[in-house]
């Protein structure tokens, strides 16, 4: 019989296959004595006592790899926080606990943890969880996936998702970027193409869909380059942008105009240069012709100045009468208007008319001066002035209406004569106004006609023995200078009304008795009107001629 002794203090050594069998319970029946070893039937795992915790006997996980939203297996990807909704996470490994281990995502630059929305524990070597794309923030990655088993023993993979912002277009799809010519080579005007990224990526851009005008090309990082050619009319070409980085490709949809040229350019007439704008100046009839008719990124419309030729004083017609004076040229225009918001233009030919002034009205009985020629560009027509009236006998037939109308004689009894309406035909806004009104003859001298309208203002009205001044001008700088236009004339009489601005007719008196010629040529002025003088009847002045002066932006 052995002795006790002769086991005691000694190793003992386990045989059998089947194991050792540990002492079982659960957490509540521990008992907290260091070196106890046991099976705890709450967690199924061995564990021990070390004097301080019960640690559990376990193999530690491992992680191998993992797929994003049915993707290939990886060790590293990205993940796009803009997409929306859950992202699928497949993680496989080895030796997961399919009971109780939980998966967080860990920041490795700082900030929260990302927890799953959903986990199925399919078994020891493939988890599948969910999370919420918008939860992984771009200041916090790179994400490492950690796995912790029941056991508190965990894996993890570091850097395991990166948050990938996508390159975005500042431009709007579908937005026309402007306009390019042919010879041209700067295009920093064009509105950007190139898109930019969040996480500083390189970005490589291409066109991957439609084309540019002849000539020009896209840089890989988003700007063009290159010599625009071969283009006539405007041509609008859509191209679409692809944008490329490491992580993903965005693209976008966008037009341009290609044209032979942005700015108006054309022919005809005395052509000045007034900063950045031609002007085209007719003193008598020609043709604009329309070479380019631009785009709204340079210019594409005109400005002009139409005046009509203006009327002619009113001559005497008898002993102690005085004629009315000439009315202005009418006078239109839309200067100043931006280089895009003017008249519209295309490529053909304008042709182009300038009014001719109104000759005087001559000596004797029923000689009123008669109208200017008109004046036309386009779609614009403006009214030769209105000849200034002469006495007629007792007729009375009225002074002459047009752009401005022309300014009534002196009259006797019965009644005065009508002036001259102006605006006529009507146009808004107004090309000209009214003549005024001549002063009654009682039986003998003073005598006086009235004025004859201007663009500024209607003719003066006579009294007694002055004759009335003509309505005033506008003074205009399209060419580049001021210039005053379409004054009206002076009525006569033995104190001679004055033309409405100097350069238009001023009435006549004293010896000479006729009406003063304007002296000013294009302009459209009216004429002065003439009284009788010591040798009888005398001739009304005559008018102005128009002019017609056309602006748009060049450079």
């Amino acid at each position: 019989m052995a002795d006790s002794r002769d086991i005691t203090g000694k190793n003992r050594k386990f045989t059998g296959t089947t194991g050792i069998k540990l002492p079982t319970g659960t957490e509540a029946q521990r008992v907290n004595e260091a070196g106890q070893l046991r099976f705890n039937s709450d967690t199924n795992l061995a564990e021990y006592y070390d004097g301080t915790d019960w640690k559990s006997i376990d193999a530690p996980p491992t992680i191998s790899g993992f797929t994003l939203d049915g993707g290939s297996s990886v060790t590293s990807t990205v993940i796009d926080n803009t997409a929306g909704g859950d992202a699928t996470i497949v993680i496989s490994g080895s030796n997961f606990d399919t009971t109780s281990a939980i998966v967080v995502f860990e920041p490795e630059g700082g900030g929260d943890n990302v927890t799953t929305q959903t986990i199925t524990r399919t078994n020891s070597s493939s988890f599948t969880v969910t999370v919420t794309r918008a939860d992984f923030l771009e200041a916090n990655d790179p994400y490492a996936i950690k796995l912790t088993n029941g056991s508190g023993l965990a894996a993890t993979l570091a850097s395991a998702l990166d948050v990938n912002v996508p390159a975005t277009f500042a431009t709007a799809a579908d937005t026309n970027i402007g306009s390019v010519e042919n010879g041209q080579t700067d295009f920093s005007g064009l509105t950007t193409v190139a898109a930019t990224d969040a996480d500083g990526d390189t970005i490589t851009h291409t066109i991957s869909a439609g084309s540019l005008p002849s000539g020009m090309s896209l840089a890989t990082n988003g700007t063009f380059t290159g010599t625009v050619s071969g283009q006539s009319s405007l041509t609008e070409y859509t191209f679409t942008v692809q944008a490329v980085t490491d992580n993903e490709t965005v693209t976008r949809q966008f037009k341009v105009n290609g044209v032979d040229s942005l700015f108006v350019a054309a022919t005809g007439g005395t052509i000045t240069t007034s900063g950045d704008y031609k002007v085209h100046t007719f003193n008598s009839p020609g043709t604009f012709t329309v070479t380019g008719a631009g785009t709204s990124g340079g210019s594409n419309s005109v400005e002009y100045l139409v005046v009509a030729g203006g009327g002619g004083g009113g001559g005497s017609g008898q002993v102690n009468t005085a004629g009315g004076g000439g009315g202005a040229g009418g006078y239109r225009t839309n200067f100043p208007s931006p280089a895009t918001g003017g008249l519209s233009v295309s490529v053909t030919s304008y042709p182009i008319s300038v009014g001719g002034a109104g000759g005087g009205g001559g000596p004797g009985l029923g000689s009123p001066g008669s109208r200017g020629g008109n004046s036309v560009f386009s779609t614009i027509t403006s009214t030769g002035g209105g000849g200034g009236n002469s006495y007629s006998g007792g007729a009375f037939p009225g002074a002459v209406p047009g752009g401005s109308g022309g300014g009534a004689e002196s009259f006797a009894n019965p009644g005065p004569a009508s002036v001259g309406t102006g605006n006529t035909p009507p146009v808004s806004p107004p090309q000209g106004n009214p003549g005024g009104t001549g002063a009654a003859v009682p039986q003998n001298p003073p005598v006086a006609g009235g004025g004859g309208g201007g663009i500024a203002g209607s003719g003066g009205n006579a009294s007694g023995g002055s004759g009335a001044a003509g309505g005033s001008g506008n003074t205009n700088t399209i060419s580049g200078s001021p210039v005053v236009y379409s004054a009206g004339g002076g009525g006569a009489g033995n104190s001679p009304g004055p033309g409405g601005n100097p350069g238009a007719g001023n009435g006549a008196s004293g010896p000479t008795a006729n009406g003063g010629s304007a002296p000013g040529t294009n302009r459209g002025m009216g004429g002065g009107g003439a009284q009788t003088g010591p040798s009888g009847n005398n001739s009304g002045g005559n008018g102005s001629s128009g002019v017609v002066i056309i602006r748009y932006k060049f450079q």
